[in-house]
């Protein structure tokens, strides 16, 4: 039929969305092993970690793949034109409101973004300056640069690119007399159509997954990596060629079971080995990148591409980067069947969630990040269920937001095509207080098992020590670090000390410098991880000039290599290769500090380069020319 809706489908895309809910809360609440600008949470938890692995290894792709079919659809019931000015009403314009309102409101919120919850960037400033640090990505502030900050509108910015691809390529196609590329039809008849065909869309898709410079695909800015880019498009494009064909849906139906049976065994194993390839990758990664613009500088720049930093970890890293090509487009093609299998007829409450899905989405940074936030602060309770219950008090405000200002206002206009009226039947079945009412007991009896599974796993994990190594890092509370008599035997479950995790968060973002403590505490300064490298290797690569002297100072050796064989010499040598000339700069005068204290630089790494090849090769800057800027 013309005029068809697809129910299923769009539930589907409307969960691609949802699931971010759940993702945006499980970042606050992992194991100290998974530290971020977030962290705080002392103990973690491994199901939090678990669910953001594998929500994180499809959703995206799903919700582009999705955008993709769903734009076909409107080119093909209305027109081209209609697909612009529907989407500029629906994508651009949210988009700009965003950036504009949300953005600065969610970054104000967390204290400016440039640290983490427990030390604010705002020091010294007023409201006007606060603002200006963070409305229009800092354009407007003294700082030189512009701030890399879309948080998750990102997906926003990546569709207006793809709808503006659309746009312009259709056009040429049929300008050249080309309304179908050959072969497309029975590509997607073989790859979506069959049991099998998933692992001919992994090997088209591996290269991606194994080019980027994180095969984990972590999201990004406005400065888009063009490999990243690339990589959804190919989703997108799918999404298309799905709509042309969309019979073939009955098939992914009829497999989707089956893709969800072979992909299960893999699901909760994949995130570690994927974590372990990031990790152990050469230092030569911080200075590779696809992107084409320089935030620090504000002009545009090639990109910097280093072999060893994309091919690196051998056969592991090939089989981790096919194996999460494999199960994206499981997990995608097995939503998409088994929704069109059980959800192919329209129901009310499915209508809702799906009306629902982008305003919750566009809203619910904000309010998950601080009540997270807020949440970690207080001890009573597992990481486990204060997680589950950040996501119930987050669900209900955000639903009460959706239901007051938008389902039945203009803003349902922008954000579900058309608003409701209270009127319409079946409406007063979605009040906020009957959702509550209907969804009570299944939440309770959620809670009480989040409760005990919590329980037990925190009772398991809160005698290895993870406090000490979270507070090292986050600097929220000294007394932890205090109350410790000696840290050498807390270890996390990469080899990394207290003494690492301090090294890794930069100066200027700590509330206090917890490295005197550590030292204090430590008897090996020197103390490797699994990847070979020292906490003096990560506060050199880090840039924590401070670090550096107080480990040296204490005595740590500043000639330990890494797997690589790369030194803390080595380390600075190669981040020289920054775009960014005042960074560069930077870490050369880095390599003095080590040469003060005795550093060999001399010593060649794995690939037989000394400190001054490293310099020669990524900095284009030799060992003379850093003395004589000295």
């Amino acid at each position: 039929m013309q005029n068809e809706r697809y129910h299923d489908l769009d539930f589907v895309r409307a969960a691609a969305m949802l699931l971010g809910l759940i993702l945006h809360v499980c970042i606050f609440f992992m194991p100290p092993r998974e530290l971020f600008w977030g962290s705080g949470e002392y103990v973690g938890d491994e199901v939090n970690f678990q669910f953001l692995s594998f929500i994180h290894l499809f959703r995206m792709q799903l919700f582009f793949l999705m955008a993709g079919f769903f734009a076909q659809l409107v080119i093909d019931r209305k027109s081209y034109r209609y697909l612009v000015s529907d989407r500029f009403k629906r994508i651009f314009i949210p988009f700009v409101a965003g950036i504009l309102i949300l953005m600065p409101v969610h970054l104000l919120l967390m204290n400016g973004g440039g640290g983490n919850y427990y030390n604010s960037t705002f020091e010294g400033m007023n409201f006007p300056e606060r603002f200006r640090s963070v409305f229009l990505f800092g354009t407007l502030d003294d700082v030189p640069g512009i701030k890399d900050g879309l948080i998750h509108y990102w997906f926003l910015f990546y569709l207006l690119i793809f709808y503006a691809a659309h746009f312009l390529i259709r056009p040429v196609f049929l300008r050249l007399g080309i309304n179908r590329i050959p072969g497309a039809d029975a590509a997607m008849r073989m790859t979506a159509g069959t049991r099998w065909g998933f692992l001919a869309l992994a090997i088209i898709s591996f290269p991606f997954q194994y080019l980027i410079v994180s095969i984990f695909l972590p999201p990004s800015g406005f400065n888009v990596p063009l490999l990243d880019l690339t990589f959804y498009l190919a989703f997108y494009l799918f999404g298309a060629g799905l709509y042309v064909n969309r019979h073939l849906l009955a098939d992914m139906a009829k497999n989707a079971w089956f893709l969800i049976a072979i992909s299960f065994p893999f699901l909760f194993l994949v995130a570690m080995p994927t974590t372990r390839i990031d990790l152990a990758a050469p230092v030569v990664t911080d200075v590779t990148t696809w992107t084409v613009f320089e935030t620090t500088t504000a002009s545009f720049a090639a990109p910097v591409l280093h072999g060893e930093g994309i091919f690196h970890g051998g056969i592991d890293k090939v089989v981790m980067a096919f194996i999460r090509a494999a199960l994206c487009w499981t997990l995608c093609i097995a939503f998409i069947g088994l929704a069109h299998r059980y959800l192919n007829k329209g129901r009310p409450a499915i209508r809702y969630l799906a009306d629902s899905a982008y305003w919750v989405y566009f809203v619910h940074l904000p309010i998950t990040f601080k009540l997270s936030y807020l949440a970690q602060q207080i001890e009573w309770g597992s990481s486990l269920f204060k997680s589950y219950v950040v996501l119930v008090v987050s669900t209900v405000i955000i639903y009460w937001s959706y239901n007051t200002f938008v389902r039945y206002g203009w803003l349902g206009d922008f954000f579900m095509g058309r608003r409701k009226s209270r009127s319409d039947p079946g409406e007063a079945d979605f009040s906020i207080l009957n959702l509550i009412r209907v969804s009570a007991p299944t939440t309770v009896l959620i809670g009480v098992i989040a409760l005990l599974l919590g329980a037990m796993l925190q009772f398991d994990r809160g005698r290895q020590g993870s406090p000490v190594l979270v507070e090292a890092y986050v600097t929220r509370d000294v007394s932890v670090l205090e109350d410790c008599d000696h840290i050498d035997d807390i270890r996390d479950a990469f080899g990394n000390t207290p003494l690492h995790n301090a090294a890794r968060r930069p100066e200027a973002t700590r509330i206090y410098d917890p490295m005197p403590i550590l030292i204090a505490r430590c008897e090996s300064l020197d103390a490797r991880n699994e990847f070979g490298r020292t906490a003096l290797f990560v506060a050199v690569r880090t840039g924590n000039k401070g670090d550096v002297e107080a480990l040296l100072n204490a005595g740590a050796d500043p000639d330990l290599p890494d797997r690589h064989g790369h030194t803390p010499a080595h380390v600075a040598a190669i981040k020289t290769g920054l775009r960014t000339p005042e960074n560069a700069d930077f870490f050369a005068s880095m390599i003095d500090v080590l040469a003060a204290h005795g550093a060999n630089l001399e010593i060649e790494d794995a690939q037989g380069r000394s400190v001054n090849e490293c310099l020669e090769q990524f900095g284009g800057r030799n060992l003379k020319t850093v003395a004589s800027t000295e």
